[in-house]
Parts: structure tokens; C-alpha cells; sequence
């Protein structure tokens, strides 16, 4: 099985019950289920992003609008504008910029390099909220948190695995099959699946299904937790305004619509039948094909069009946070 680590540091999507069952200790994940984070906080905001991308896979962001899937945007270039300017990317080939306009799920005042699942979730690992490796302050109470998720896991598998044992109407429940050399009632799972990661590579459909909905509604509850929830909000929002942090923040986004396409020349090409041609025809025409019709423009020199797109976005942001605190009403429209 694979490590949480590696998880979140490839650009491919996870099983999601790859992620549940990770056997990295102490680097549980945490997911960023937007309905989940809504009842947490009892908060729902909506804001504006810059989704970092590439020709091929804007085209599937393209597809993704008005979906619950999860998007990692950002709403500050910080140190990497550079970068981004000479049309560098993240995790893909980079060059193609999209601003979105979306229900924030999760605000982070650094780039998290949260993993994605398979259902267009997003997800982070308690190792990375103990300490961000450019500051000296911690999570407070850290190890309190790891061991609630951990005795979490082990009642999980007490109830869904150990309640089997010699239980036939449980066994019956799960879709477990007997071995010919025992009978129901002698039967004892827990000598076939011996820990909570052993559900992942020996349980039934109904048995991962099950850990899966136990893991989701544990972490809940222990999200809850007004010293925990204070803590991890703590950590996440640390890198905002920190003059330490030189990186790209990170404010991931659901249910998005694309605003306006910015492109780096040297980044995208059309087909022609003996050669490529670098223009964006075929950008602009599989982008209409999956379903936007917005503007799609070409960077300008020195970073025109996403310098101002980024610092629109900044803007807007303050404004959506300060309307929602003081009751004010100032314009939040993005301009095109």
C-alpha cells in the first residue's frame, strides 16, 4: 500500500479508500467534504480563485463546473509570480490560467498540496497541521488530536469487524462468506482481518463501505472539537499574511464556473496535419466543446491580463469577507 506521502505528492487522483486505510501513523487524512466543513463551521461563502493548469486538463475543469468536485485554486502568486508569469505550473504543464468563481470549501494561507480522491474530494494529513516548516508555533494539543482519530479507527474496527465474531446475523450483514473448514457461530473474523488496514485487502464491499462511513462520521465528530477545530484553523490560515511565506496560498473551491481563460503562447499549440502551430485555436475549441463559452486570452507581456486578474481577485475577496462581517454591501462582481 502506498503512503499518505506519496498520495499527496503525485497529481493523480486516490481510491478513496487508499486514503481511509492509510497504515502512515500519524499522518491520518483529513477530508475537505464541503457539506461536512459547512456543518463544522456553520459557515457558507462563496470566492474567487486562480486555478493553475494546462491545455489538456482545463478541458476536463471545463467539464467540472457547477459539480461538486473540489478545486485547489489560489488567490496570492506571493514569490512565485515569476513563474507563473513565464507560464510555469503546479502539477501539470502549466500556462494556462483560469479564474473561478466557486463555494469555498477550505482557505489556507499556504499551498497544503492537499491530495485529491477519486470523487473529487480533497484531503490533507495531520503530519503537515503539527508545524509548517518556516515557523516555530505549533499545534497545541496535537498528539490529543492523533490519538482521538486513532482510538477512532481501532472502535471502527471493534465494531464492525471483532462484532462479527461468532456472529452469523453480522457476518450475514457484511456479505461475509465462512471458510468450508468453520461454521457461523464458531466463526471469528478478527483472525482473518487483524487491524483496521486489513479491511482495505480482506474485507468484503460491505465491510470497506462501512469503515469508510465510520471513518467519515468519527472525523466529523472530532473536527467538532472546539480546541481541535481553533488549532487546525490556526495552522491552515498561519501562512495569510506572513511575510515569511513566499509560496502561493491555496483556497480550494466546489460547485466552480469559469470566468476567463489566460493562456502563455508558449504553452499551447493546435495540430495541423505536418507540424504544430503555436496558437490556441484548438484551446478555444475544445474548451467550447466541453462547455464554456467565456473569454479566453492570450498573457500579455510582463504578465498582463493575470497580474490583473490576480489582484481583482484579491480585491473581491476582501470585499466578500468584509460584506459578510459588517453588513456592508460593496460590488463583489468580477469584471471580464
Amino acid at each position: 500500500m502506498k503512503t499518505f506521502r506519496q498520495f499527496i505528492t503525485e497529481g493523480t487522483a486516490t481510491e478513496i479508500k487508499e486514503l481511509i486505510f492509510t497504515d502512515d501513523q500519524y499522518e491520518y487524512p483529513i477530508p475537505f467534504s464541503q457539506p461536512m466543513w459547512e456543518r463544522i463551521t456553520s459557515v457558507k461563502r462563496w470566492g474567487y480563485g486562480m486555478h493553475v493548469t494546462d491545455q489538456e486538463d482545463v478541458v476536463g475543469l471545463a467539464r467540472m463546473q457547477g459539480k461538486k468536485n473540489q478545486i485547489s485554486t489560489m488567490t496570492d502568486m506571493r514569490g512565485a509570480e515569476d513563474s507563473f508569469i513565464k507560464g510555469g505550473g503546479i502539477l501539470t504543464e502549466g500556462g494556462v490560467y483560469c479564474v473561478l468563481k466557486g463555494t469555498v470549501v477550505m482557505e489556507m494561507g499556504e499551498d497544503f498540496a492537499t491530495a485529491r480522491d477519486t470523487q473529487g474530494r480533497r484531503w490533507l494529513r495531520t503530519g503537515q497541521l503539527y508545524q509548517r516548516h518556516w515557523h516555530s508555533e505549533v499545534f497545541e494539543g496535537w498528539m490529543d488530536f492523533v490519538n482521538d482519530i486513532q482510538q477512532m479507527r481501532q472502535k471502527g474496527y471493534e465494531q464492525i469487524i471483532q462484532a462479527q465474531n461468532q456472529n452469523p446475523e453480522l457476518q450475514k450483514h457484511y456479505g461475509v462468506t465462512v471458510p468450508d473448514y468453520d461454521t457461523p457461530e464458531e466463526y471469528w473474523r478478527s483472525d482473518n482481518i487483524q487491524s483496521w488496514t486489513e479491511i482495505s485487502d480482506y474485507g468484503t464491499g460491505k465491510e470497506k463501505a462501512g469503515a469508510i462511513k465510520w471513518y467519515m462520521d468519527g472525523i466529523e465528530e472530532i473536527l467538532k472539537n472546539k480546541k481541535h477545530l481553533e488549532q487546525i484553523q490556526k495552522m491552515l490560515m498561519m501562512g495569510k499574511r506572513s511575510g515569511d511565506q513566499m509560496e502561493w496560498d491555496e483556497l480550494v473551491l466546489s460547485e466552480i464556473k469559469i470566468l476567463k481563460v489566460i493562456y502563455h503562447p508558449s504553452k499551447v499549440y493546435s495540430k495541423s496535419v505536418s507540424h504544430l502551430d503555436y496558437d490556441a485555436k484548438d484551446l478555444i475549441s475544445s474548451l467550447k466543446k466541453a462547455g464554456y463559452r467565456g473569454p479566453v486570452v492570450k498573457m500579455g507581456e510582463k504578465g498582463g491580463f493575470l497580474r490583473d486578474a490576480m489582484q481583482q481577485i484579491k480585491n473581491l475577496n476582501g470585499r466578500i469577507v468584509l460584506n459578510a462581517k459588517m453588513g456592508k454591501n460593496f460590488p463583489t462582481k468580477y469584471k471580464v
